[in-house]
């Protein structure tokens, strides 16, 4: 699958792409410090560090990125199934393709996910004409929309101490989605082919990525 994949060029295959995935967002959980002390010095007030703790939040939310910058983002309540997972598709990626595939000219990826290759999500995208793509099973190196979380997660921890409630939670992520520029996308795009080589040298092993 990533062999056939081997030819294809940023302008003539990689822009077509709409990547997407879901990400679990969590803040506030415990931070364990772990301290390498003697036998004989016990529980000492010099080495015991005080527990800090903070309110958890956590939200689950889907995605989507395209050449000309990040797509549409919605929170998912509770536990993704192959019905929501249909109604998020119906609903929030439409709006991308209407906007930057008029002409219907795109491929949609997702990965291996239950939820993505359930049968009834299968019929969902054949019957609406959704031109979907293969992608290899645990790829993530491959799917540059991980790199988006990881910028995400990385600007939210400056600012998890402003955050009192799970929708400010995802205001926030929302408010550094929005802020991701189009630039920073194009280059994640143009840094595939690259992936797919290192994956093929490596013959499927852990990449850089």
């Amino acid at each position: 699958m990533v062999q056939r994949k081997r030819r294809w060029t940023v302008n003539n295959n990689w822009k077509k792409v709409i990547f997407s995935d879901e990400s679990k967002i969590m803040i506030g959980h415990d931070e364990r410090v772990y301290v390498w002390r003697k036998r004989d010095e016990g529980w000492r007030p010099d080495l015991v560090q005080p527990r800090t703790s903070q309110t958890k939040y956590q939200v689950m939310i889907w995605g989507c990125i395209c050449w000309n910058g990040v797509g549409t983002l919605t929170p998912v309540e509770g536990n993704i199934n192959a019905v929501k997972y249909q109604e998020i598709l119906d609903e929030h990626l439409w709006p991308v393709i209407a906007r930057h595939f008029p002409g219907g000219n795109y491929l949609f990826q997702d990965d291996n996910a239950p939820v993505h290759r359930a049968r009834s999500t299968q019929e969902f995208v054949a019957r609406n004409g959704i031109t979907g793509m293969s992608w290899p099973a645990q790829s993530p190196d491959l799917n540059i929309i991980e790199n988006v979380w990881l910028h995400v997660k990385r600007k939210l921890q400056t600012r998890t101490g402003m955050i009192k409630s799970k929708n400010e939670l995802f205001q926030e992520i929302h408010r550094i989605w929005v802020s991701i520029s189009p630039a920073y996308i194009q280059c994640l795009y143009k840094s595939i082919p690259k992936r797919i080589l290192n994956v093929i040298r490596l013959k499927g092993h852990l990449t850089k990525y």
